[in-house]
């Protein structure tokens, strides 16, 4: 039986101050006056966008809120699925203290040799360690001897397992702990029904599992390509 949640806003009842629409003036204005971007994560974003796929890179105004929000939750125990070139795991890393670590997995050592190259040039004071490996094995292997010991997960990869990501990481959370999901709005083309493919279909698929999922609270964001904060009761 599905937990008895209030319903959805209804088409005839629908919010009058909704979030407003970012167009490009509005997110000039946005990053004038909002993002305070270190050198070292302008300069690795700059190396990005020489790639082909650096759309894949956080963008300012969600590494900003990663540094804040992990700043006010001070987690200990860190796990990031999904590095890319680093812009996210330097964002959390900026803000861990001293007797933290942080654990960042991706699958191609290319990424994660650019990643490092500027971990070494940031101010971070916390252990972070990178590894090339599979995600789900990895995170797998750390449920059977890690359960419930992290503080904060941050999920930002491949789409094919993103269902498995947020079920591992739920097993390893501590209770009262959060998980980030990035990419949760895709590009959009989540509310849009001309976009059948397999990527989008298994986004919708999380959103749907985590709105109905009664051990957690959550709260998505409209910020970059959309963010789900998800926190385990």
């Amino acid at each position: 039986m599905l937990p008895n949640f209030p319903k959805p806003v209804s088409a005839e009842n629908r919010p009058v101050n909704r979030t407003v629409k970012v167009d490009d003036r509005l997110y000039d204005y946005l990053i004038d006056h909002s993002v305070r971007e270190p050198q070292v994560l302008e300069d690795l974003r700059r190396e990005t966008a020489q790639y082909h796929m650096a759309r894949m890179a956080l963008s300012p105004e969600v590494g900003q809120f990663l540094t804040m929000l992990v700043s006010l939750l001070n987690p200990q125990k860190v796990l990031e699925i999904g590095v890319f070139t680093g812009y996210s795991t330097i964002s959390i890393a900026r803000a861990l203290g001293e007797q933290a670590s942080m654990l960042a997995v991706d699958k191609k050592q290319m990424w994660l040799d650019i990643a490092n190259k500027y971990l070494a040039q940031a101010d971070v004071k916390a252990s972070v360690l990178t590894q090339c490996a599979d995600a789900l094995s990895v995170m797998e292997q750390k449920v059977e001897k890690e359960a419930q010991s992290y503080d904060f997960i941050f999920i930002d990869a491949d789409k094919a397992n993103l269902l498995n990501y947020y079920q591992l990481a739920k097993q390893l959370l501590k209770p009262g702990a959060c998980m980030l999901i990035d990419n949760t709005l895709w590009w959009g083309n989540v509310a849009d029904d001309d976009f059948d493919d397999k990527d989008t279909n298994i986004v919708r698929k999380l959103n749907d599992t985590i709105h109905s999922d009664p051990d957690v609270t959550l709260s998505q964001l409209p910020i970059g390509d959309g963010l789900t904060i998800v926190r385990l009761k």
